[in-house]
């Protein structure tokens, strides 16, 4: 029967071998300018990753830096080097330097617990927790602002007081009153 089989299966076909790859020219190639089909030139800005986050928490404007990556494209050394024009005589005043605010640089413990903290919310499962407040008097003191009011054609709600209530609490604990800007704490 192998015999037969042999007899019967037709000749292994040659491989034919790879055809040469053909030499590079020694000359680079200019690169494309084209820009992808579908997408206007000035309607995208191409820039890396890294690049954007660091925009992002810089605050610069992608707009006007100037990308020197492959086809114009923004890379992280960009948005490093890049320095805002100075202001002209029609652009509105940079914000008082003497503001109702100070600005906490961060330190590398603070800037790796503000990551962890992120990356646990994002990753691990979470749950949210409700309390049930007694607003008795609350609402026994709306009613006699609402009586008083009522002449005046006003009304509270019990969202105001809510509001004056939080405004309170953040007069007596400013530190909870921050907002995370990436390299500061502004408080």
């Amino acid at each position: 029967m192998a015999a037969n089989a042999a007899k019967e299966a037709p000749p292994p076909k040659e491989t034919p071998e790879a055809p040469e790859a053909p030499e590079p020219s020694k000359e680079p190639s200019p690169p494309s300018t084209a820009s992808k089909p579908g997408l206007p030139k000035g309607d995208r800005i191409y820039a890396s990753p890294i690049a954007k986050k660091i925009a992002l928490e810089r605050g610069i404007p992608l707009s006007k830096v100037k990308g020197s990556g492959p086809d114009g494209r923004i890379i992280r050394e960009d948005v490093e080097k890049y320095k805002p024009e100075p202001a002209s005589a029609g652009a509105p005043a940079p914000a008082d330097p003497s503001a109702d605010y100070v600005d906490i640089p961060l330190s590398n413990m603070r800037r790796t617990i503000a990551a962890r903290l992120v990356e646990s919310k994002v990753q691990s499962p979470h749950y949210y927790l409700t309390v049930d407040i007694q607003m008795d008097k609350v609402l026994k003191l709306r009613e006699v602002f609402n009586k008083s009011l009522a002449e005046k054609g006003a009304k509270l709600s019990i969202n105001d007081f809510v509001v004056k209530a939080v405004a309170k609490a953040l007069e007596d604990v400013p530190e909870a009153n921050s907002a995370w800007l990436g390299d500061i704490i502004r408080q």
